[in-house]
Formats: structure tokens, C-alpha cells, sequence
């Protein structure tokens, strides 16, 4: 959202003057990095309802903000905004007016309300190992294939693909570099030989194809045609393509996303008898109780199939 105009002098000055304090506190990594757009979102939508300071903002603007969010409809894809979205968005403002309470700007804060009752977020859904088969078979190119072996066969998240450099795929030691990912840690992946396979093709038969019209070398192993860094949004967006050429509708009907990918790594891993502290390392899970969760989904999944049969 940061290309919503605003034309009050005053608040594009708080939105920049916010932005670059986001910086300077190390937020603008990761999720971090909409803070200022959803601030700049607000204060678009506040000032089209009229007002023009910031001192005017009550309770009850916070309250019918948060009324609009539950209705906005999502840019990205069909539907509205997630409830981890609109939580995001809330937390923003909190940030926002806490960050103008200390320069002074305001004596107190209206988006100190107590907690909006949110519906439970929805469950991801995952792949079976067969649909997981269907999707490789319905890539076009050996792009498409890599993309699906780094978000399933390495586990990677949408930001760590983004982030993901040519030189981070050691093919020689079998191994992934994960940079910079959530709370700014590094791991290392070990990498499967048919996984390996896949990004090997890539890298050495159709990546150089992209750089070809490449003004700069791009040390992003995704590129598109013209050479530049996929963007997170576009490779869901392929992701989303690869789905439809399935032509499964089960598989449509699960609206996978890339973390999905993730999920549905871990749950076949259990399946296959890692362990969970495997599972930890492996998805680089700070904490082990989030593994956990997904040892938890594969029993109860089990007892469901042990009731069919």
C-alpha cells in the first residue's frame, strides 16, 4: 500500500519520519517491512474520512478501521485479508502511535484498545506425497521445478526463497545456506540427490538463459526473463499456475500457498520417521514446541485413517 497518495503534508511526514525509525530499530526485516504500509494505509484512510491532524484520531477511528480491514477485500487473491494480516495491521498502529508518544506528538494512545476478537486462523493445508508428485509433473520448465524442490524438498519459506542467492546452492557439498532468516539466523540444509538434481539443471542449463539480456550479473538464483530477483508474490502466483495445470480439483480446492509446501515437507518427514528435533533443524524452527505441532497433526491424522480401515 504504499503507493496510496496522501496529501496531507503533516501525515506523509509522520509515514516517513516512522518508516525510517522502523529502519533504524532493525524491524525492516522479514514481516517487518509492511509496518509502514499498513501506517501509510490508515492514514489514507483517515484522512479520507476527514480528518487532518493526528491529535483527531479517537478510539473510534482504531474501531472502524478495524471494521474496514475485516471487509477490504485481498489484492493478492481472492477473498479478504487473513486474520494474521488484519492482526498485523492492528499491531502496526500500535507501534505507530506508541512510536508518536515518544517524540511527543500525542499525550496518550487510541490504539491501546483491549485485544479484537479474531475467528480462529485457518489451518494451512498440505499436499499428499502423490499430489506433491502431480505438481512436479505439471511444471513447465526446469524453473518451475527448482522452485517446487527449494519450497518442498529444502523446506524454505516465501522470503527465504526470495532471499536465496546462486552461491548459497553449494551442488559440490550437497548443501543449502540459509541466510538471514527468521530471528536472523543461519542453517544449513542437506540436500536430497534428486533435489540436488533439480537445482543443478536449473543453475547450469536455463538460469544463464534469464541473465542473457541482464545489464548487471543478478546473484538471485530465481530471475525472471528479463534477469532481475523474483518477487515473493510472483512465485506464489506461479505456484498458483503449476496448481491449475494439475487440473486436480482436491489439489485446487486446498488453496496452497508456498509455506504450504513447508507444512507438507515436515508432515511427510514424520511420516517417514524423523525425528522431531530433525524437523526442528531442518525447518529452522527456534523453538521446538512449533515442531511439535505438526508430530501432533500426523497422530491424529493417523487415528482418523486407523477409524476408516
Amino acid at each position: 500500500m504504499q503507493h496510496l497518495p496522501l496529501y496531507n503534508p503533516v501525515f506523509e511526514a509522520l509515514y516517513r519520519d516512522f518508516a525510517s525509525m522502523i529502519r533504524t530499530k532493525g524491524y525492516s526485516r522479514g514481516i517487518n517491512t509492511m509496518y509502514p504500509s499498513c501506517v501509510r494505509e490508515f492514514l489514507f484512510f483517515i484522512e479520507n474520512k476527514g480528518i487532518t491532524t493526528i491529535q483527531q484520531v479517537e478510539a473510534t477511528e482504531i474501531i472502524a478501521y478495524h471494521e474496514y480491514l475485516s471487509t477490504r477485500p485481498n489484492q493478492r487473491r481472492e477473498g479478504g485479508l487473513s486474520d494474521s494480516m488484519i492482526k498485523s495491521h492492528l499491531f502496526s498502529l500500535r507501534l505507530f502511535f506508541d512510536y508518536l508518544l515518544d517524540i511527543g506528538e500525542l499525550d496518550s494512545s487510541p490504539a491501546r484498545l483491549p485485544k479484537f476478537t479474531v475467528k480462529r486462523h485457518k489451518e494451512r493445508n498440505i499436499l499428499t506425497v502423490e499430489e506433491i508428485k502431480q505438481l512436479y509433473a505439471s511444471c513447465e520448465n526446469m524453473r518451475d521445478i527448482a522452485l517446487i524442490s527449494v519450497a518442498y524438498g529444502c523446506g524454505l519459506r516465501r522470503n527465504e526463497i526470495y532471499k536465496l542467492d546462486v552461491g548459497d546452492v553449494h551442488l559440490h557439498k550437497g548443501i543449502l545456506i540459509v541466510r538471514d532468516s527468521k530471528n536472523h539466523k543461519n542453517r544449513t540444509i542437506p540436500v536430497s540427490d534428486g533435489v540436488l538434481k533439480n537445482l543443478k539443471d536449473y543453475i547450469i542449463y536455463e538460469r544463464p538463459k534469464y541473465l542473457q539480456h541482464s545489464k548487471q550479473y543478478e546473484n538471485a538464483f530465481f530471475v525472471n526473463e528479463r534477469g532481475d530477483r523474483w518477487s515473493g508474490a510472483y512465485m506464489n502466483n506461479r505456484l498458483h499456475k503449476l496448481i491449475e495445470r494439475t487440473q486436480n480439483p482436491e489439489i485446487q480446492r486446498k488453496e496452497i500457498t508456498l509455506h504450504c509446501l513447508r507444512h507438507s515437507i515436515a508432515t511427510h518427514l514424520l511420516d517417514n520417521g524423523a525425528t522431531i528435533e530433525f524437523v526442528q533443524q531442518f525447518l529452522g524452527h527456534s523453538d521446538i514446541d512449533t515442531a511439535h505441532i505438526y508430530a501432533k497433526k500426523r497422530k491424529q491424522r493417523m487415528a482418523i485413517l486407523s477409524q476408516i480401515r
